[in-house]
């Protein structure tokens, strides 16, 4: 029997977190198992078909929330019910923990900062359980001593990558697209550095990328790069991308960027893309928008560190998915907090890029059994089916 679970961070289709409430929410609804959610949904955010199928969830945590408010400044016991803690790096929780405990208390989490000094540890050991989203994140923390583990992989949802036909609203420019948002950890300076030199070679190449960061500081962490010798600058309370990227040597003739995309915009973006780059220094889950565009069948770089290792090959397609960065630096490192994290070669990434320009049909064959592999195997709806079961 599935057990009761509650949830204590924000459904919203806007950013991982949310999506992975949302599409656990709704197999747990389908189960007639529905969890208690302990923080208020961002319902504006949800596609239409998942807004409806999830509003019965509201009553429920209005109901948690006028309870709470009536204990002000005490923490609730959930006597019959197993709450799902939303942790961040060095396993801090969000203060819907603080009000509410449960039957078990489970840790969900990917963190990219490794460092697990005394206090750390001492949070991470008050779960009855931890549930990460890696395997890189399981064996760090399997190398602490820690047993109470499980081990979901995230998804995509294949009915909203519905791939449209290209617009050729880019004519007939080579298009590479970059996504997520921008910080020195997901390595954007590197895509730059690498773009710069191979439009050098070829000018047709266009770069097309998604790099707002609605949270401005980290996106300051950028500063620390070692490619990009100017840093960003927040105007009107966003990050100024184009400043950054001009700024840094991009130009109007061969950079655009999209801002936010929403769900809906995703496809239709991809489906002009020749390539898409992911030179991250550490991802603590698998990369979202990267499994997006190999589910939306374009040619996909990724570096060979850390969360990325789960997305580089699978068995079932009969041949590899991805070009790999595989010469991997060490990051600068001062307290221990960047273990795996690795910096990947302009010079391989330009190559890599090279691959995909001059053979096309090569580079067909691979987004195709990329395709297979993630639409196949790393669904959401497979993810939550495993993460109920890694509950038990």
């Amino acid at each position: 029997m599935l057990p009761y679970l509650a949830f204590t961070w924000q459904l919203t289709e806007i950013h991982g977190w949310g999506l992975v409430g949302v599409h656990t929410a709704l197999y747990l609804t389908e189960q007639d198992r529905p969890p208690l959610l302990l923080e208020k949904p961002l319902m504006s955010s949800l596609r239409p078909e998942n807004r409806d199928k999830l509003q019965s969830l509201l009553p429920p945590y209005d109901r948690a929330m006028s309870l709470a408010a009536q204990h002000s400044g005490k923490t609730l016991l959930l006597q019959d019910i197993d709450v799902l803690h939303a942790l961040g790096n060095g396993f801090e929780a969000g203060p819907a923990s603080e009000r509410f405990r449960g039957r078990r208390n489970i840790g969900v989490i990917a963190y990219e900062s490794t460092r697990f000094d005394a206090a750390v540890l001492e949070r991470a050991r008050q779960y009855d359980k931890i549930i990460v989203h890696s395997t890189y994140n399981r064996r760090l923390l399997e190398e602490q001593g820690f047993t109470n583990l499980g081990y979901a992989l995230q998804g995509v949802d294949s009915s909203e990558l519905v791939m449209p036909p290209p617009s050729r609203r880019f004519g007939d420019r080579f298009v590479i697209f970059s996504g997520g948002k921008l910080e020195f950890r997901k390595g954007q300076d590197i895509v730059l550095a690498a773009f710069l030199r191979f439009h050098a070679r070829h000018p047709d190449a266009l770069l097309v990328t998604a790099w707002q960061n609605a949270w401005t500081g980290v996106g300051m962490t950028m500063a620390e790069s070692p490619l990009a010798p100017h840093p960003p600058r927040v105007r009107d309370n966003r990050i100024d991308i184009r400043s950054w990227a001009f700024e840094n040597g991009a130009g109007e003739d061969n950079f655009l960027d999209l801002g936010f995309l929403g769900r809906h915009q995703i496809a239709g973006v991809l489906a002009d893309c020749h390539a898409a780059v992911f030179p991250n220094r550490c991802e603590g889950a698998t990369n979202l928008v990267a499994m997006e565009a190999m589910a939306c069948g374009v040619p996909v770089v990724l570096s060979a560190n850390t969360g990325h290792m789960d997305l580089m090959e699978s068995r079932s397609v009969g041949g590899d998915v991805c070009l790999r960065l595989d010469d991997q630096r060490p990051v600068p490192d001062r307290d221990g907090s960047r273990i795996g994290w690795g910096e990947s070669s302009v010079d391989e990434l330009v190559d890599q890029l090279e691959r995909l320009y001059t053979d096309r049909q090569a580079a067909r064959a691979r987004a195709d059994r990329a395709q297979r592999f993630i639409r196949g195997e790393r669904s959401w709806r497979t993810f939550a089916e495993n993460f109920v079961s890694e509950l038990q």
